[in-house]
């Protein structure tokens, strides 16, 4: 009976891997202007509903370059988290939410720029056919929109600018498509993330060890301003970055890792989607300088875990907004700099154990995280409730108490307040130990409030929750949690076209259209 559960959990997470995978391809196809690679996600006949398109998916691709391509200089899907639901009929279904902030960059008569930003979410269906998942069915649900101002950042001809072709160097990596891997692979290629992770971390917090730690000695590292040797990186980055900004955050999004080589000579080769924050919080009149970047990496192990051996950030659009006073959010706690941070709290360098069972017991953990963002953003108590142990503490910054009182509080201050909210994930670091764990998560949560009918403003927070979480009767769940702000901004907004799929703060939603087919 264990090895049969134990196998099963390895199909569910190799097949998971392979679906994620499968997203990161196709955000990077739209992005790169690459038609071939954007049908090849989908099955031969899926239907794509994109809003402005419904139809076969073939018709989809032919629209993207006079649609899309021919209007925007460029485009930068970053996706959030990624919520897997298998089709408890057919193991080779399933239906996958991503959660995703869509930039538009377009250059106006004025010669202006302009981002065109979309809070979305793709509903797929996925199928497996001949080994290989791809999407057969895909509903874009729409949430909210502005438009920003971009450019005006003035940045050196050294900063390398993404290309809208296969002239962009991550087509240097090999390629694999959307089918399991063997599970040596997958815990490689956690343990990358969880590498990639560390960096962010180490930055945010103002840790020159910590990011000295994630590179080998002799890694070259490409950041635009800085080309050199991974010492020399951190040297420069400790006055460029952590002592100008009060606050940073960089959030990691969509990453697609290839592991090649013979066993024992692997190289990993990463592309990781990010938005970077960067605070000056103490200025007179407070800023966000905005970053979208890929980071285009190459990992090795050499026997001290898998390190950066050569980093490349390719810049696709920047902006400086404002974004009123940071100097305190009443009831909410800070994120620290000085090394107090709880973050880091031991463990923080841990490498990813090599066995399987890690790995599985993180993507249970990860599916429990993003579990709770659905229960809030689809108004779902009893949804959010089989995220914690009964006997769970939550601190929420206006709100520290028991399970019951949180439930309350968000049915109060949350649902009764915004016509939708959007608690959108990134990278996510969870350490166990045992049938204990801990997990450091970056998120930015979207508030939509609407007047007479038209959505006027977002409040948006950057955060990070801390989570302890228990193993109880086999089952991952949160047991203590605090909430970390970042920063906070109020943006303004534009209104969404009714005629597109617009996401239902209930059980109406698209996501769950496969669970009432099939009288679930």
């Amino acid at each position: 009976m264990r090895t049969a559960r134990a196998s099963h959990r390895f199909e569910c997470v190799a097949d998971e891997w392979a679906i994620r995978d499968t997203l990161a391809r196709y955000w990077r196809g739209v992005d790169r202007q690459d038609a071939a690679l954007v049908a090849s996600t989908y099955h031969p006949g899926a239907y794509d509903d994109h809003g402005y398109y419904k139809g076969p998916v073939e018709g989809f691709v032919e629209t993207l370059a006079p649609s899309v391509w021919a209007f925007f200089e460029k485009t930068q899907h970053f996706s959030g988290h990624i919520a897997i639901d298998w089709d408890p009929s057919d193991r080779d279904r399933a239906v996958a939410e991503s959660y995703a902030e869509a930039h538009h960059i377009r250059r106006e008569a004025d010669g202006s720029l302009r981002d065109l930003v979309y809070g979305l979410r793709y509903v797929d269906r996925f199928e497996r056919r001949a080994g290989e998942w791809r999407i057969g069915h895909r509903v874009c649900t729409w949430d909210w929109a502005r438009t920003d101002p971009c450019g005006g950042v003035p940045l050196s001809e050294t900063y390398y600018r993404g290309r809208e072709s296969h002239e962009d160097l991550v087509f240097a990596h090999p390629v694999r498509v959307g089918r399991p891997e063997e599970a040596r692979v997958l815990a490689i290629k956690q343990t990358c993330l969880d590498t990639l992770a560390r960096y962010a971390r180490g930055i945010d917090r103002c840790d020159r060890d910590l990011v000295a730690s994630v590179y080998h000695p002799d890694a070259f590292d490409d950041h635009g301003g800085y080309q050199g040797d991974a010492a020399g990186f951190v040297d420069w980055v400790k006055p460029t970055v952590m002592d100008v900004f009060t606050c940073t955050m960089h959030k990691l999004g969509n990453q697609l890792i290839v592991v090649d080589g013979e066993p024992g000579q692997e190289r990993a080769y990463a592309e990781t989607y990010a938005v970077a924050h960067h605070i000056q919080g103490d200025a007179e009149t407070p800023t966000d300088l905005v970053m979208g970047v890929r980071y285009v990496d190459e990992l090795e192990d050499r026997g001290e875990g898998w390190k950066i051996a050569d980093r490349r950030m390719s810049f696709e659009w920047e902006r400086i907004v404002e974004i009123g006073s940071q100097t305190e959010y009443p009831g909410f706690s800070c994120g620290l700099r000085d090394g107090s941070d709880p973050a880091l709290v031991g463990g923080a360098q841990a490498a990813v154990p090599a066995a399987f069972g890690a790995i599985a017991d993180r993507a249970e953990i990860y599916a429990t995280l993003v579990r709770y963002c659905r229960g809030v953003d689809r108004r779902d108590a009893a949804m959010i409730r089989s995220t914690y142990h009964p006997d769970a503490h939550d601190d929420h910054g206006t709100y520290q108490g028991d399970l019951d009182g949180f439930v309350t509080f968000v049915e109060a201050e949350v649902w009764s307040r915004f016509r939708t909210t959007m608690h959108k994930l990134g990278q996510a670091a969870i350490e166990i130990d045992g049938d204990s764990a801990t997990s450091e998560t970056y998120a930015v949560c979207h508030h939509v409030a609407a007047e007479g009918g038209r959505d006027r403003m977002d409040s948006v927070m950057g955060i990070r929750y801390l989570d302890r979480f228990e193993r109880r009767e086999g089952e991952w769940r949160i047991v203590r949690r605090k909430l970390l702000w970042e920063w906070i901004r109020h943006d303004a907004l534009d209104a969404l076209d009714s005629d597109w799929t617009l996401g239902a703060t209930s059980r109406e939603d698209p996501v769950f259209d496969w669970e009432r087919e099939q009288g679930l």
